[in-house]
């Protein structure tokens, strides 16, 4: 369980849009990611970047065609050195990353930080080679990692890399982010109406379009036009708005997927494109597929659905050990959904 808080669910980093928090006070430039008390920091990015948020994991992407990319999340804090955490952290890539000496086991500034130790290396995904910098922090006894990836192709029209070029932009994301006490706050739906079955309504319809109906095992974590809601193992389920429409189901999958693999490396997929149901939707289709991320196997259901004005996309997202103990229980709560 040490990482699955902090990377559970990252596929739905890129099919959600998500800002939360203040709109005073944001640097010039820049645009607020993810911040607030219930955080327990404020995350901002360049105002022209896409944010997609999941749950504790906050992100934001330069485009649909450059995947450069930069993310915070909080985990538990390792028993381990930091030395040793990020040493094993590398377990997942086929080939080892080379480790780039001068810029790693560096203690550097990172926002009002307590502690911030960096760490660059090279590796390479599917004929493309990258440079990920991932700085490790703590604040008030938390602990969490801010990462920054992109190519090292070329950009268009310049002798710098992708990585170089955003050098300035990188700096002032680094600069800006800002910690603060946590309050441990959540945001929520509530309602005493249950259906049938017991389960109970987890979604107000008129902000979020649907009626998500969930059994009491599952807890929801926030609910507005997303809903998230997870159970005791950290296995988790979405269920929000498409962020983009007027392209096919397939079409879309295979975008969001490219997009998602340049960020965490290799998807299998195991079924996709397959007929499917979600509530009284009018057509869906599902897609299975499994990820790892520092030596841990994810395991994804996923289905996108379309209405009469709107597309959805419902996640089930688990470890591959806890994936079919959840599995009937969440197909029961798709069919329940009212759109």
């Amino acid at each position: 369980m040490k990482k699955i808080t902090a990377l559970l669910l990252l596929i739905s980093m890129i099919f959600l849009m998500l800002s939360c928090g203040k709109k005073s006070d944001i640097p010039d430039g820049m645009q607020l990611v993810q911040g607030g008390e219930k955080y327990g920091y404020y995350f901002y990015a360049p105002e022209e970047w896409t944010v997609s948020n999941y749950a504790n994991i906050a992100s934001a992407y330069a485009s649909g065609v450059d995947t450069t990319s930069i993310s915070y999340v909080e985990l538990t804090m390792p028993k381990t050195t930091i030395q040793e955490y990020f040493e094993e952290s590398l377990n997942e890539y086929p080939v080892a990353p080379i480790i780039l000496s001068d810029y790693s086991a560096k203690a550097v500034a990172f926002g009002n930080a307590e502690t911030a130790i960096q760490y660059v290396f090279d590796h390479e995904y599917s004929g493309h080679k990258f440079r990920t910098m991932q700085i490790f922090v703590t604040y008030e006894g938390r602990f969490g990692i801010f990462t920054f990836n992109s190519t090292l192709e070329n950009r268009s029209s310049s002798e710098k890399t992708q990585y170089d070029y955003y050098e300035a932009k990188r700096k002032s994301v680094i600069e800006n982010f800002k910690f603060v006490s946590k309050n441990g706050e959540k945001e929520s739906y509530t309602s005493d109406i249950t259906d049938s079955d017991g389960y109970y309504l987890a979604s107000d319809k008129s902000v979020s379009k649907f009626a998500l109906y969930l059994p009491t095992e599952f807890r929801t974590e926030h609910s507005s036009g997303m809903v998230t809601a997870t159970v005791a193992d950290g296995s988790s389920i979405t269920l929000t708005t498409a962020i983009s429409t007027g392209v096919i189901v397939s079409q879309y999958w295979e975008t969001r997927k490219e997009e998602l693999s340049a960020i965490v490396g290799q998807i299998t997929e195991i079924e996709t494109n397959k007929e499917a149901s979600l509530g009284n939707a009018q057509r869906a289709f599902s897609y299975e597929y499994t990820y790892t991320v520092n030596g841990k196997t994810f395991h994804v259901y996923q289905i996108l659905a379309i209405t009469a004005f709107h597309g959805f996309v419902f996640t089930y997202t688990s470890t591959e050990e806890n994936y079919q103990s959840h599995l009937n229980t969440v197909l029961k709560i798709a069919e329940k959904v009212e759109f």
